[in-house]
């Protein structure tokens, strides 16, 4: 059965463990095209474990993932990441150290014939605003540089959705408040959907459209940040977000 024609992303009743320990017991939500949802929540509370499903990195033990009508995973099948049109943008960046900006843009994109791939790869620069880099080493960029071409690199092979896992966690406040602000002009601006994972509640309400409040793997409560604001289900989401109760 395909997808709702209004959601690019299901996950439905996913379950995720590591050995005998179950992280996620029982998760769904939904994606729409266009949109940017976060996964919020304090460390240990199963967000980049249902992430890293969603990406195709762990199995799920119950449930299904669906993208584009597409099934992605079910407890006997899990779709390999290459193959499920999903890019990643991890912690620590996962720079090549031995590739310059333009080749590391480039490394998912290598079946693409020259031509193809050098506009691409223009096109992207533009996007990052790192046009005059491209000859640069990741040791010789800022780590909001690093980040940046982290995110063009993801993007290069024109994923349907993309993945933020604590992307901005290793930067100064200051920087991770702006560069927050400058990924999602990008991903607006190109009509990205994407998921971003972080335990920051100002990052998550800086970034996206709709929030997913998790605590013991569990969802606490889904919606856009003026409603979790405002309107909290439990002491748990007024607390962690900063909202009161009354």
């Amino acid at each position: 059965m395909n997808a709702p024609v209004n959601n690019l992303l299901n996950v439905k009743q996913i379950s995720c463990r590591y050995d005998d320990k179950v992280i996620v017991p029982d998760l769904s939500f939904s994606v729409k095209p266009g949109q940017i949802a976060s996964l919020l929540g304090p460390s240990g509370c199963g967000k980049t474990t249902a992430l890293r499903a969603i990406a195709g990195f762990e199995p799920i033990y119950g449930g299904e993932i669906e993208l584009a009508g597409n099934v992605l995973s079910t407890p006997t099948n899990t779709l390999v990441p290459e193959k499920r049109k999903v890019g990643m943008v991890f912690q620590d960046y996962a720079l090549f150290p031995h590739l310059n900006v333009n080749d590391n843009i480039a490394f998912g994109i290598q079946d693409k014939d020259k031509a193809e791939r050098a506009n691409k790869i223009a096109e992207l620069l533009q996007m990052i605003k790192l046009q005059d880099y491209a000859n640069y080493y990741p040791h010789q960029l800022s780590g909001g540089q690093q980040q940046r071409v982290a995110l063009a690199r993801a993007l290069a092979p024109s994923p349907l959705i993309l993945l933020l896992d604590e992307p901005f966690s290793n930067l100064d406040t200051e920087l991770r408040r702006s560069l927050s602000l400058e990924v999602r002009d990008i991903l607006k601006q190109n009509n990205i959907t994407a998921i971003l994972v972080t335990h920051d509640q100002t990052e998550a309400f800086t970034v996206a459209d709709e929030i997913g409040v998790l605590n013991g793997g569990e969802l606490q409560q889904w919606g856009e940040p003026q409603t979790l604001r405002q309107q909290p289900t439990n002491d748990f989401v007024a607390n962690f977000i900063g909202a009161s109760t009354k």
